[in-house]
């Protein structure tokens, strides 16, 4: 894939035909995305320029040939580390996906995650920036699925380590309220009332949630209505819908939140996957 010019853009596509699986090319110069985060994994190789950007607490620079590796859930920002911006392919696969998959490699239930957010491997890099054109251009479906399970493989044997049962469960407190906020995700709900399911103080779970997302209750939440909308909107439900069904004030509430989250508005987002929206009932 050659260097793209150096003018913003982000295309989207998705590969559920083999797994719940969203991909992306972009190149950003002027815009930062503002801290979010994805229920999905996020696996990107950068194609050219510089990305610079936080996460887990940390600051980090990634350029052409290197991986950026995101955890689930984990909160992040982007921003160009260059003049000249920075430009990529990416993956999102579902947490399913890549559990299925590190548990076949492993002989046992493990739920993994990336030990380092920027990786060189550009023997790896070079195969997922082929992927990306396998899964955008082919319809052979042996092709595309031998592709994306030898890929993703890689990246789970090289770069990824797995939570054990036993660890998860240590989290399990913040874990339900997460739970709660991702089933009632339009509801008002209140930190005390959350506290008070799984025995703790407001001021604790508050602290408790942001050590374990990165996000307090309330900003977390807000990212998901961000990522279900997302969802709903690839599924052909039209912004407004989507704005109702999700807790957001309104449509102009939505389509601000969504554009500084991705850098595009919903329309874009859809017109890119070519998805039409239906008409409103």
């Amino acid at each position: 894939m050659s260097s793209p010019a150096a003018t913003e853009f982000t295309r989207f596509f998705r590969a559920d035909d083999i797994g719940t699986l969203e991909c992306q090319a972009a190149r950003y110069v002027d815009y930062s995305f503002a801290p979010h985060f994805h229920e999905e994994y996020v696996i990107n190789t950068l194609l050219d320029g510089v990305q610079s950007y936080a996460y887990q607490g940390g600051q980090y620079r990634a350029g052409r040939g290197a991986l950026v590796l995101v955890n689930p859930g984990a909160v992040h920002t982007g921003k160009a580390g260059s003049d000249g911006g920075w430009a990529y392919c990416g993956y999102f696969p579902s947490v399913a996906l890549m559990r299925e998959l590190a548990e076949q490699l492993a002989g046992r239930p493990v739920e993994p995650f990336f030990r380092d957010t920027v990786v060189i491997d550009p023997e790896l890099a070079e195969r997922l920036e082929r992927l990306y054109r396998i899964l955008s251009d082919s319809d052979d479906a042996l092709l595309r699925e031998s592709w994306l399970y030898a890929v993703l493989g890689d990246v789970v044997t090289r770069h990824m380590l797995g939570h054990t049962p036993q660890a998860i469960q240590a989290r399990h407190s913040v874990e339900r309220v997460r739970q709660l906020l991702a089933d009632r995700l339009a509801d008002n709900l209140s930190l005390t009332e959350l506290a008070a399911t799984v025995g703790l103080s407001p001021y604790h779970l508050n602290r408790s949630f942001r050590i374990a997302y990165g996000l307090p209750p309330v900003a977390w939440r807000n990212q998901l209505r961000l990522t279900r909308g997302r969802a709903l909107l690839a599924q052909g439900v039209p912004s407004g819908e989507v704005a109702g069904r999700l807790g957001f004030a309104d449509q102009p509430h939505f389509t601000r939140a969504f554009r500084q989250a991705l850098g595009i508005t919903p329309a874009a987002y859809q017109q890119g996957l070519g998805v039409t929206a239906r008409v409103a009932r």
